[in-house]
């Protein structure tokens, strides 16, 4: 009995212990998903009473797959998930390499990368329609003393190179916090492991692919779909800098949510197309979690 009732007071200590982190979820995470998946099926307008919300089942789903920019939304949504992803993933992990070694002044230039992963979303912004600017902008200017190019480039005026221009302005704003990541499973590799591979005569590749790439796999998917998840959702820096121009250039679904939201007021559409980026987000939950099981069950 009493060893019943010991697991019975660990029970409700633990339910204790949980119960506000839970709370917190279900306010701020629960609750609001609840809330818009309802708002998704009425016809939710802004500026209307309350009262006015009348149920419109699949309409507004309906009006977000039938607009004549949604393929292209799909497509430059894609284009910037894909190449985000990868570019910070592949900038992270450099940088994590090199940071890695031994150098002099490592330690400074460890604190300097942090620092546009630091920076407020809107300085670097601007920074960058400085910086990419046709007029006055410090990048046309140097392609030009280089000779480069032989006039400047409107980075913000094509599509394609405005495209281009934030997916570098997003690789460039987050790739710290990778290696940041990436770098703390790297120096957890204990140092005699690098020894023996090199009594045995591997190189710096072999070392890679048998001790670095095992040892900062699981950190490596665990950022990786972290960045899938938030790179999926982005807003705001894409917003900020082109509005998703010119021409839908750079309309990912995450701005056209707030162009719906808050400037037509169609709060109905814009929970639709919300609800859809959730459940875009969950096939890469669902798939990392289905990898984590397969490689438990692995070992």
């Amino acid at each position: 009995m009493r060893e019943v009732s010991y697991n019975t007071s660990r029970s409700k200590a633990a339910y204790l212990f949980i119960a506000p982190g839970s709370a917190i979820v279900i306010c701020l995470i629960l609750y609001p998903i609840v809330q818009t998946a309802i708002m998704s099926f009425t016809y939710w307008y802004l500026v209307m009473p309350k009262k006015g919300h009348p149920f419109v089942g699949f309409d507004n789903y309906k009006d977000f797959f039938g607009l004549t920019q949604f393929p292209q939304m799909v497509k430059v949504t894609l284009i910037y998930i894909v190449a985000g992803v990868l570019g910070k993933m592949g900038a992270g992990l450099g940088t994590a390499l090199l940071l890695n070694r031994k150098f002099w002044g490592r330690a400074v230039v460890r604190a300097i990368m942090i620092i546009p992963w630091a920076m407020p979303t809107v300085v670097v912004c601007v920074l960058f329609m400085v910086a990419l600017d046709p007029t006055y902008g410090m990048v046309n200017a140097i392609l030009l003393d280089l000779r480069v190019i032989s006039k400047p480039i409107p980075f913000f005026l094509k599509p394609d190179l405005a495209l281009v221009a934030v997916i570098f302005v997003e690789i460039w704003r987050y790739f710290p916090f990778i290696a940041v990541m990436l770098l703390a499973a790297l120096q957890g590799i204990p140092q005699e492991l690098y020894d023996a591979a090199s009594l045995d005569g591997a190189g710096v590749f072999r070392k890679f692919a048998r001790i670095t790439w095992p040892w900062i796999t699981p950190v490596w998917y665990i950022v990786l779909i972290l960045q899938l998840v938030w790179t999926v959702q982005e807003f705001e820096l894409v917003y900020l800098i082109t509005r998703g121009g010119p021409n839908f250039g750079t309309q990912i679904i995450g701005v056209d949510v707030y162009l719906n939201a808050f400037r037509f007021f169609k709060m109905g559409t814009a929970s639709a197309e919300g609800m859809f980026l959730v459940l875009f987000s969950l096939i890469f939950a669902v798939v990392y979690f289905g990898f984590i099981q397969k490689r438990q069950e692995t070992v």
